[in-house]
Protein backbone atom coordinates (compact mmCIF):
# COMPACT_ATOMS: atom_id res chain seq x y z
CA UNK A 1 0.00 0.00 0.00
CA UNK A 2 1.57 2.95 -0.94
CA UNK A 3 1.29 6.14 0.84
CA UNK A 4 2.49 9.66 0.34
CA UNK A 5 3.19 11.34 3.15
CA UNK A 6 3.83 15.49 2.96
CA UNK A 7 4.72 17.40 6.09
CA UNK A 8 2.16 20.63 5.71
CA UNK A 9 2.81 22.71 8.99
CA UNK A 10 4.44 22.63 11.53
CA UNK A 11 3.27 25.77 13.79
CA UNK A 12 3.97 26.14 17.74
CA UNK A 13 2.73 22.87 19.19
CA UNK A 14 0.75 21.40 15.81
CA UNK A 15 1.82 19.39 12.93
CA UNK A 16 -0.10 18.87 10.27
CA UNK A 17 0.53 16.19 7.95
CA UNK A 18 -0.84 15.47 4.16
CA UNK A 19 -1.42 11.34 3.62
CA UNK A 20 -2.29 10.31 0.48
CA UNK A 21 -4.37 7.10 1.63
CA UNK A 22 -5.02 4.14 -1.29
CA UNK A 23 -8.26 3.48 -2.60
CA UNK A 24 -10.18 0.57 -0.57
CA UNK A 25 -10.32 -2.58 -2.20
CA UNK A 26 -12.72 -2.76 -4.89
CA UNK A 27 -14.85 -5.71 -3.44
CA UNK A 28 -14.88 -5.65 0.47
CA UNK A 29 -16.12 -8.19 2.29
CA UNK A 30 -18.86 -7.88 5.66
CA UNK A 31 -16.52 -6.92 7.96
CA UNK A 32 -13.72 -5.08 5.80
CA UNK A 33 -11.93 -1.64 6.69
CA UNK A 34 -8.85 0.77 5.87
CA UNK A 35 -6.58 2.70 8.22
CA UNK A 36 -7.10 5.90 9.40
CA UNK A 37 -4.63 8.58 9.70
CA UNK A 38 -4.71 12.33 11.38
CA UNK A 39 -2.69 15.61 11.04
CA UNK A 40 -1.89 15.93 14.90
CA UNK A 41 -0.92 12.62 16.66
CA UNK A 42 -2.05 10.53 13.16
CA UNK A 43 -4.54 7.65 12.99
CA UNK A 44 -5.25 4.34 11.24
CA UNK A 45 -3.66 5.08 7.89
CA UNK A 46 -0.44 3.24 6.56
CA UNK A 47 1.77 6.61 6.95
CA UNK A 48 3.79 7.65 10.14
CA UNK A 49 2.36 10.18 11.89
CA UNK A 50 3.87 13.37 12.98
CA UNK A 51 3.15 14.91 16.36
CA UNK A 52 5.10 17.67 18.30
CA UNK A 53 7.90 16.76 20.09
CA UNK A 54 8.72 18.62 24.19
CA UNK A 55 10.65 21.05 22.05
CA UNK A 56 8.24 21.93 19.42
CA UNK A 57 9.56 20.24 16.37
CA UNK A 58 7.94 17.16 14.87
CA UNK A 59 8.42 13.64 15.81
CA UNK A 60 7.10 10.87 13.44
CA UNK A 61 5.57 7.62 14.57
CA UNK A 62 3.07 5.12 12.99
CA UNK A 63 -1.15 3.05 14.22
CA UNK A 64 -3.99 0.74 14.36
CA UNK A 65 -7.68 -1.28 15.97
CA UNK A 66 -9.66 -2.76 18.99
CA UNK A 67 -11.70 -5.73 22.04
CA UNK A 68 -14.81 -6.57 24.04
CA UNK A 69 -14.60 -4.89 27.51
CA UNK A 70 -16.15 -5.31 30.85
CA UNK A 71 -19.19 -2.19 31.17
CA UNK A 72 -17.97 -0.66 33.94
CA UNK A 73 -20.35 0.70 36.95
CA UNK A 74 -20.59 3.97 35.70
CA UNK A 75 -21.23 3.39 31.83
CA UNK A 76 -24.90 4.32 30.94
CA UNK A 77 -27.47 1.88 29.54
CA UNK A 78 -29.25 3.24 26.61
CA UNK A 79 -33.36 2.73 26.79
CA UNK A 80 -34.54 -0.46 25.86
CA UNK A 81 -35.97 -0.92 22.47
CA UNK A 82 -37.42 -3.76 20.50
CA UNK A 83 -35.41 -5.70 18.34
CA UNK A 84 -37.49 -6.60 14.49
CA UNK A 85 -37.07 -10.27 16.85
CA UNK A 86 -38.78 -9.07 19.76
CA UNK A 87 -35.95 -9.09 21.68
CA UNK A 88 -34.90 -6.05 23.99
CA UNK A 89 -32.06 -4.16 22.72
CA UNK A 90 -30.98 -3.94 26.54
CA UNK A 91 -30.01 -7.52 26.02
CA UNK A 92 -27.67 -6.55 23.37
CA UNK A 93 -24.15 -5.72 24.32
CA UNK A 94 -23.30 -1.88 24.38
CA UNK A 95 -20.60 -2.79 21.57
CA UNK A 96 -22.91 -4.34 19.72
CA UNK A 97 -25.70 -1.61 19.26
CA UNK A 98 -26.52 0.36 16.18
CA UNK A 99 -25.26 -2.14 13.75
CA UNK A 100 -26.09 -0.71 10.58
CA UNK A 101 -25.54 -0.49 6.76
CA UNK A 102 -22.90 1.63 5.37
CA UNK A 103 -23.46 5.13 4.34
CA UNK A 104 -21.58 7.84 1.89
CA UNK A 105 -23.11 10.70 3.23
CA UNK A 106 -25.75 12.47 5.98
CA UNK A 107 -26.58 15.68 6.55
CA UNK A 108 -23.12 16.97 7.16
CA UNK A 109 -24.07 18.66 10.73
CA UNK A 110 -22.63 16.98 13.89
CA UNK A 111 -24.80 17.10 17.19
CA UNK A 112 -23.73 16.64 20.37
CA UNK A 113 -25.33 13.88 22.28
CA UNK A 114 -26.36 15.17 25.45
CA UNK A 115 -25.71 13.03 29.38
CA UNK A 116 -23.04 13.54 31.47
CA UNK A 117 -21.35 10.35 33.18
CA UNK A 118 -19.67 10.04 36.99
CA UNK A 119 -15.80 10.73 36.79
CA UNK A 120 -14.43 7.45 35.91
CA UNK A 121 -11.21 6.24 37.31
CA UNK A 122 -8.46 7.55 39.78
CA UNK A 123 -5.95 10.59 39.15
CA UNK A 124 -6.11 13.77 36.62
CA UNK A 125 -9.16 14.50 34.79
CA UNK A 126 -9.72 13.97 31.05
CA UNK A 127 -13.02 14.92 30.25
CA UNK A 128 -14.69 14.04 26.66
CA UNK A 129 -17.73 14.59 24.51
CA UNK A 130 -19.26 12.83 22.08
CA UNK A 131 -20.78 14.25 18.85
CA UNK A 132 -22.66 12.35 15.97
CA UNK A 133 -23.85 13.56 12.61
CA UNK A 134 -26.98 13.81 11.71
CA UNK A 135 -28.92 11.86 9.92
CA UNK A 136 -26.54 8.75 9.87
CA UNK A 137 -28.72 5.26 10.48
CA UNK A 138 -28.98 3.79 14.51
CA UNK A 139 -28.97 5.35 17.60
CA UNK A 140 -26.39 8.29 18.50
CA UNK A 141 -26.94 7.34 22.29
CA UNK A 142 -25.58 3.65 21.66
CA UNK A 143 -22.39 5.37 20.18
CA UNK A 144 -22.27 7.65 22.63
CA UNK A 145 -22.71 4.53 25.52
CA UNK A 146 -20.02 2.56 23.32
CA UNK A 147 -17.57 5.42 24.07
CA UNK A 148 -17.83 6.02 27.74
CA UNK A 149 -17.76 2.30 28.44
CA UNK A 150 -14.30 1.55 26.29
CA UNK A 151 -12.97 5.03 27.78
CA UNK A 152 -14.09 4.40 31.53
CA UNK A 153 -12.52 0.90 31.65
CA UNK A 154 -9.00 0.60 33.80
CA UNK A 155 -7.40 -1.06 30.27
CA UNK A 156 -7.91 2.05 28.27
CA UNK A 157 -6.47 5.50 28.61
CA UNK A 158 -6.97 5.78 32.32
CA UNK A 159 -4.51 2.99 32.95
CA UNK A 160 -6.66 1.94 36.75
CA UNK A 161 -5.27 4.99 38.42
CA UNK A 162 -3.08 6.96 35.78
CA UNK A 163 -6.04 9.43 34.79
CA UNK A 164 -9.71 9.81 35.18
CA UNK A 165 -12.07 10.32 32.52
CA UNK A 166 -15.80 11.79 32.31
CA UNK A 167 -17.94 12.12 29.97
CA UNK A 168 -19.48 15.74 29.26
CA UNK A 169 -21.55 17.86 26.54
CA UNK A 170 -19.81 21.06 26.80
CA UNK A 171 -17.87 23.19 24.43
CA UNK A 172 -14.98 22.95 26.40
CA UNK A 173 -14.22 19.07 26.38
CA UNK A 174 -10.52 17.93 26.52
CA UNK A 175 -11.48 15.44 23.95
CA UNK A 176 -14.15 15.24 21.50
CA UNK A 177 -14.99 11.65 19.76
CA UNK A 178 -17.14 12.25 16.74
CA UNK A 179 -19.18 9.50 14.46
CA UNK A 180 -19.40 10.56 11.17
CA UNK A 181 -20.45 9.23 6.98
CA UNK A 182 -17.02 8.68 5.08
CA UNK A 183 -18.02 12.17 3.10
CA UNK A 184 -18.07 14.45 6.10
CA UNK A 185 -14.49 12.02 7.43
CA UNK A 186 -12.91 13.23 4.72
CA UNK A 187 -13.64 16.83 4.94
CA UNK A 188 -13.16 17.26 9.11
CA UNK A 189 -9.68 14.90 8.04
CA UNK A 190 -8.45 17.68 5.68
CA UNK A 191 -5.81 18.25 4.42
CA UNK A 192 -5.46 14.36 4.95
CA UNK A 193 -6.68 12.03 2.20
CA UNK A 194 -9.03 9.67 4.11
CA UNK A 195 -10.38 8.56 0.53
CA UNK A 196 -14.02 7.76 2.04
CA UNK A 197 -12.66 4.95 3.57
CA UNK A 198 -10.53 5.59 6.87
CA UNK A 199 -11.01 7.78 10.20
CA UNK A 200 -8.69 10.40 11.43
CA UNK A 201 -7.48 12.20 14.45
CA UNK A 202 -7.62 15.74 14.32
CA UNK A 203 -6.58 18.04 16.92
CA UNK A 204 -8.73 17.42 19.79
CA UNK A 205 -11.23 14.95 17.65
CA UNK A 206 -10.85 11.50 17.12
CA UNK A 207 -12.97 11.12 13.89
CA UNK A 208 -14.60 7.73 13.36
CA UNK A 209 -15.83 6.68 9.83
CA UNK A 210 -19.24 5.45 10.24
CA UNK A 211 -18.59 2.64 7.85
CA UNK A 212 -15.58 1.38 9.94
CA UNK A 213 -17.82 1.61 13.20
CA UNK A 214 -20.94 -1.00 11.12
CA UNK A 215 -18.07 -3.08 9.38
CA UNK A 216 -14.69 -3.16 10.83
CA UNK A 217 -11.99 -4.78 8.77
CA UNK A 218 -11.26 -8.34 7.48
CA UNK A 219 -8.33 -8.99 9.87
CA UNK A 220 -10.55 -8.81 12.75
CA UNK A 221 -12.28 -11.93 11.28
CA UNK A 222 -16.01 -10.33 12.28
CA UNK A 223 -14.90 -9.15 16.18
CA UNK A 224 -16.76 -6.31 15.58
CA UNK A 225 -16.78 -5.38 19.55
CA UNK A 226 -13.19 -6.07 19.76
CA UNK A 227 -12.93 -3.34 16.91
CA UNK A 228 -14.36 -0.79 17.67
CA UNK A 229 -12.49 -0.89 21.18
CA UNK A 230 -9.95 -0.13 19.30
CA UNK A 231 -10.76 2.22 16.75
CA UNK A 232 -12.46 4.46 20.32
CA UNK A 233 -8.58 3.89 21.71
CA UNK A 234 -6.57 4.41 18.62
CA UNK A 235 -7.84 7.79 17.58
CA UNK A 236 -8.37 9.21 21.11
CA UNK A 237 -4.55 8.12 22.01
CA UNK A 238 -3.67 10.34 18.59
CA UNK A 239 -5.16 13.28 20.80
CA UNK A 240 -3.66 12.37 23.75
CA UNK A 241 -0.41 12.60 21.74
CA UNK A 242 0.93 9.01 21.04
CA UNK A 243 2.37 8.02 17.80
CA UNK A 244 2.13 4.98 15.92
CA UNK A 245 4.08 1.77 16.90
CA UNK A 246 4.75 -1.75 14.92
CA UNK A 247 4.11 -5.41 15.95
CA UNK A 248 6.57 -6.26 18.60
CA UNK A 249 6.39 -9.95 17.25
CA UNK A 250 4.53 -12.56 15.83
CA UNK A 251 1.41 -13.87 18.15
CA UNK A 252 1.97 -10.98 20.82
CA UNK A 253 -1.48 -8.87 21.46
CA UNK A 254 -1.12 -6.00 18.52
CA UNK A 255 -0.24 -2.56 20.45
CA UNK A 256 -3.74 -0.29 20.52
CA UNK A 257 -1.39 1.84 18.49
CA UNK A 258 -0.33 0.24 16.01
CA UNK A 259 -1.96 0.29 12.33
CA UNK A 260 -4.39 -2.66 12.94
CA UNK A 261 -6.81 -1.12 10.51
CA UNK A 262 -4.28 -1.91 8.07
CA UNK A 263 -2.35 -4.89 8.91
CA UNK A 264 -1.48 -7.00 11.95
CA UNK A 265 1.52 -7.46 10.78
CA UNK A 266 1.54 -10.95 12.82
CA UNK A 267 0.08 -9.46 16.13
CA UNK A 268 -2.94 -10.70 17.23
CA UNK A 269 -5.72 -8.19 17.34
CA UNK A 270 -6.48 -6.25 20.56
CA UNK A 271 -7.96 -3.12 21.49
CA UNK A 272 -6.66 -2.30 24.74
CA UNK A 273 -4.33 0.16 25.45
CA UNK A 274 -3.36 -1.86 28.75
CA UNK A 275 -5.25 -5.21 28.40
CA UNK A 276 -3.21 -7.00 31.37
CA UNK A 277 -5.09 -4.52 33.74
CA UNK A 278 -8.01 -5.67 35.76
CA UNK A 279 -11.61 -4.58 34.28
CA UNK A 280 -13.10 -5.07 37.51
CA UNK A 281 -11.01 -1.93 39.16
Amino acid sequence: MGLALGLCLVSGASAVLMVSVPPPPAELGPSEEAAESSPVGGGDGSAPDQRPAPDGSASSSASGRGQEPSSPSSAPTPSAREGEDGESEEEVPVLLRSVEEEVDSAEGDMAVVEGESDVMGDGPLTTFAVEVEEGLPGEAEDFAAAVEQVLGDPRSWGNDGERSMQRVDGDDADVRVLLAAPDTVDRLCAPLNTNGYVSCANGNRAIINQNRWVSAVEDFEDDLETYRIYVINHEVGHTLGHGHVNCPGEGEAAPVMQQQTLSLQGCEANGWVHPDNDPED
